[in-house]
């Protein structure tokens, strides 16, 4: 298994219809694995793909252009979002989603399923995505419990060390989890919290994007179920609150107080009220800490002018005391400072900032007993040898990584991350920090796997984390998810992943390989590179992963034996047995220059005819008929959209290619909309006929789905809000085709993705959305019903790939992997009245228990009961007893949702608990 992951890189109404499968016999994606394949994977072994490799003398990065990735990833997500005429996202918008998606999944549980899709997840299962907090339960002492957060994939729990993880956060609830806390009081340990918000470095971060916080969110069983403190609650994803942005949460240990690193302060919660502690004067970078004894050190970013550096109170109550700042004892912090209490002795606390000298980080160690701070900045690491940018000397990204640790046991021994993991075992002794993780070395941008039979660790550091009960075992949270060491002490550190089933990647673009024989996929995520994942591809399962290429995964395609994928800001590269080459279009990349590419860099490969490959080049269209061959300079150059309008998407025809009946769809980001016929013989896209909706001449093309037989079928979604979003042709290959818009209940939605599915005579239309996957059977006069609430929930639905060879289609989310769902018909056979199945229940309002009665016609098999929350979350859920009676005394009090559901039917009801 070792050496597969290390791959290359390594309510009720009247009637209601019942619908029932064609077919029970699912479509396994179990392949079996050939020789052909196994041997295409071991060829891959022995290649490494390095795309940022840069050589030249040291050269310190100005804060800018560390910057830069991040706000590219910013900008993109923003820009699919804001409503073209304003510029902004709106407030009013993003909450009707949030409510009509919440009455999709009430319905999606109290009616039958959206289709007959069977979903499973594809993983990755054994890679992870950013993680910015681990924290061990510490009411375990065998360091088996702990509980961490991937910033846009919720909270995840495991009981067996890491060996399997289980999402304990709701489909339904906030995603983007930066940091966690337990409360360290006896006999409260049960009690836990998470906050929520990454203000710097998400891809989806901007101002009303698709992760930001929304506040802070209690568990009272310890980690197994949460719900949000009513007092940090703010409109979902927008600016509007203090606690939209966490960076720290902490509990003091004899009070129990709550207090957040938020809005640019430390605020403190005493269960009724919040208070500022201290402000920074400005939406600045915090930190707060605790020692065991009470003592509340909090620190701000070294641009704050007001208050940046170090505060102390020792009480956490007022008497807030700056022991340190940028004037007095020095820092030279320009950005974020973190904050470390040594735990053997809690007088010692570090210092870790971002700063413009000579290293990008500056460290300082505080010792409360004398009152002084020493600077340890000269142990900063500067491996001899190699300097690159980006990984050496130690580098943060203007903050996006940093974080510092004591070993448990020992004040001196000190550890530090930033793009790369480091250790000092005696700061007062020894020279300088050593790299124990991130990549491999100073020379190479290839993936830390040092020691034997050892997996790779992952750069961009966030967070560490020993157990109780062993001071020399270390986990770390990164950019690529969870690891362990078991000898943190050892002269070569190595590390074990363990990211199972901890499903955080962050998809932009996915594909499939077009073999019905072939399970195949591939995806391109934010700052995770490209992945691979398939038992055709030689791996032991559907959801285990590895890795193809590094940098941000963009758009991705597949091909017998022939892979393509890319890296941020133009490059392109096909992947086959015998090459791994960069076939970017000549010209793309400009030394010095902008690139004449989006950041998510964008190409498309026909599915149905893999020799014709499409190159977006902002608003240059180029293409070859000969993709397993074509190298820069025979592509052929079609010319550019009118307008200056940069192509966001394309599609093409189904089937074998016909002259005279295929064609190509390429969509805009000012919303236009174009059909260039025979695109593989097509020398300039002047010929091409605009077949844009009428009156739409603003917004991002988000997905373009052509009927898999008819191609005068075609559906086009927008992803921008204030704007119409889902439109739907039945003659798109006239001249002038008639558009009708299909929006209905999703008319306040952002459209990410689309499909079309074919099962026999029923065609149905897939869209994914900001919050989710919905279909419908016909949209322009049926409402969109969700897909997939339990599986996929309400992440971010960023692509669909859709294989008619075998009825599959592969969603990407951007945030909790990739899923499947083999597609199956519908047949309405009946028409069923539940007044046919007697259900009665008592009292109403209910106080303790609910008494329910049903005719024996309603049972076959177990009747299941689950209550809901109006906002479509579920409250409770069991099996009913044999006295037919649902427990609900400790259930708020409210209105409620009681589904009851046997083998054959469910029914719900409406219920009052006083």
């Amino acid at each position: 298994m070792r050496k597969i992951e290390k791959m290359i890189k390594s309510l009720p109404m009247k009637k209601v219809k019942l619908l029932i499968p064609i077919s029970l016999v699912l479509v396994s994606v179990a392949l079996l694995f050939n020789n052909e394949n196994k041997n295409e994977i071991d060829n891959q072994t022995s290649k490494v793909f390095v795309p940022f490799k840069k050589e030249g003398p040291k050269k310190m990065k100005t804060l800018e252009e560390r910057r830069r990735f991040a706000e590219e990833r910013r900008k993109h997500e923003f820009d699919l979002q804001a409503n073209p005429k304003t510029g902004k996202i709106p407030v009013e918008e993003k909450q009707s989603e949030i409510f009509v998606s919440n009455q999709l999944m009430v319905q999606s549980k109290n009616a039958k399923s959206a289709s007959n899709t069977s979903y499973i997840s594809r993983g990755p299962s054994n890679l992870g995505g950013r993680t910015r907090t681990i924290v061990f339960d510490r009411s375990d002492n065998t360091g088996n419990t702990i509980i961490a957060g991937g910033v846009s994939s919720g909270v995840f729990r495991t009981t067996d060390g890491g060996a399997n993880w289980s999402k304990v956060s709701s489909n339904n609830e906030i995603h983007n989890v930066t940091t966690i806390v337990q409360d360290p009081r006896n006999g409260f340990e049960n009690i836990w919290y998470y906050g929520t918000g990454e203000s710097f470095g998400n891809s989806a971060n901007a101002d009303g994007a698709a992760f930001l916080g929304q506040g802070i969110w209690q568990s009272t069983d310890s980690g197994q179920s949460w719900t949000q403190l009513p007092s940090t609650a703010s409109v979902q994803e927008q600016n509007d609150s203090p606690f939209d942005f966490m960076f720290k949460i902490a509990v003091h240990p004899t009070t129990g107080d709550l207090y957040a690193g938020a809005g640019g302060a430390i605020r403190r919660f005493d269960g009724t009220d919040w208070t500022v502690e201290l402000d920074s004067g400005g939406n600045f970078f915090s930190d707060v800490v605790i020692t065991s004894t009470g003592i509340v050190y909090a620190s701000f970013s070294g641009n704050s002018t007001t208050a940046n550096g170090v505060w102390q109170s020792p009480t956490g109550i007022g008497s807030y005391t700056r022991i340190g700042s940028n004037v007095t004892p020095g820092f030279g912090s320009n950005g974020r400072a973190v904050l470390a209490v040594a735990p053997s002795n809690e007088d010692i606390v570090y210092l870790l900032h971002t700063s413009s000298g000579l290293f990008e980080a500056g460290l300082w160690q505080w010792n409360d007993s004398t009152d002084t701070w020493t600077n340890r900045t000269n142990t900063m690491p500067d491996e001899p040898g190699g300097d690159l940018a980006g990984n050496d000397p130690i580098a943060v990204q203007g903050g996006y990584d940093l974080v510092v640790g004591v070993k448990p046991d020992d004040e001196n021994f000190v550890l530090i991350g930033g793009t790369n993991a480091y250790k000092i075992e005696d700061i007062t002794t020894d020279a300088s920090f050593t790299r124990i993780g991130g990549y491999r070395n100073n020379q190479s941008y290839a993936l830390y796997d040092l020691g034997i039979d050892a997996d790779e660790h992952h750069p961009d550091i966030h967070a560490f984390a020993f157990p109780p009960n062993n001071p020399d075992v270390l986990f770390t949270g990164t950019d690529g998810g969870i690891h362990r060491t078991d000898n943190i002490n050892a002269a070569t550190v190595s590390w074990t992943n363990l990211n199972n089933d901890y499903q955080t990647y962050q998809y932009y673009h996915v594909a499939t390989d077009p073999r019905a024989t072939s399970d195949i996929v591939i995806g391109g995520a934010q700052d995770n590179g490209t992945t691979g994942g398939g038992i055709s591809f030689g791996l032991p399962d559907a959801t285990t992963m590895f890795d193809i290429a590094g940098g941000d995964g963009v758009a991705v395609g597949v091909a017998p034996s022939l892979y393509y994928l890319g890296v941020q800001r133009g490059p392109v590269f096909r992947v086959s047995t015998s090459e791994f080459s960069e076939i970017t279009p000549e010209g793309i990349i400009v030394t010095g220059q902008n690139p004449r590419s989006q950041f998510v860099t964008y190409f498309y490969l026909d599915e149905s005819n893999n020799n014709a490959l499409y190159y977006a080049g902002l608003n240059t269209l180029f293409s070859t008929s000969d993709a397993s061959n074509v190298t820069a300079t025979t592509w052929n150059d079609l010319g550019s959209l009118p307008f200056g309008e940069n192509i966001k998407q394309m599609k093409a025809t189904w089937g074998a290619y016909d002259a005279s009946s295929s064609y190509l769809l390429v969509g805009g980001n000012q919303g236009s909309l174009f059909r260039l016929n025979d695109p593989q013989n097509a020398t300039a896209f002047t010929d091409a006929v605009e077949i844009t909706p009428p009156g739409r001449l603003e917004g991002t093309v988000s997905g373009i789905a052509i009927h898999p037989t008819n191609n005068d079928i075609v559906m086009v979604t927008y992803s921008n809000y204030g704007i119409t979003n889902i439109y739907i042709t039945t003659n798109a290959t006239s001249d002038t085709p008639t558009w009708t818009v299909a929006e209905r209940n999703l008319d306040t939605f952002s459209i990410r993705s689309a499909a079309i599915t074919e099962i026999g005579s029923e065609t149905r239309y897939f869209v994914g959305t900001a919050r989710g996957l919905y279909s419908s059977l016909d949209p322009v006069n049926e409402d969109w019903e969700i897909e997939a609430p339990n599986q996929i929930g309400f992440a971010v639905v960023s692509a669909l790939a859709y294989k008619p060879s075998n009825n599959t289609l592969l969603i990407g989310t951007h945030g909790n992997g990739m899923y499947e769902g083999t597609i199956e018909a519908t047949l309405s056979v009946e028409e069923f009245d539940t007044t046919d199945s007697k259900f009665v229940f008592w009292p109403n309002p209910a106080k303790d228990v609910i008494n329910v009665e049903v005719e024996s016609t309603f049972v076959k098999g177990d009747l299941d009961f689950s209550v809901f929350s109006f906002d479509g979350k579920e409250i409770k859920t069991g099996v009913l007893n044999s006295n037919k009676q649902i427990n609900v005394d400790n259930i708020p009090q409210g209105n409620y949702i009681l589904q009851i559901r046997s083998d054959q039917t469910e029914k719900a009801v409406i219920f009052n608990k006083n």
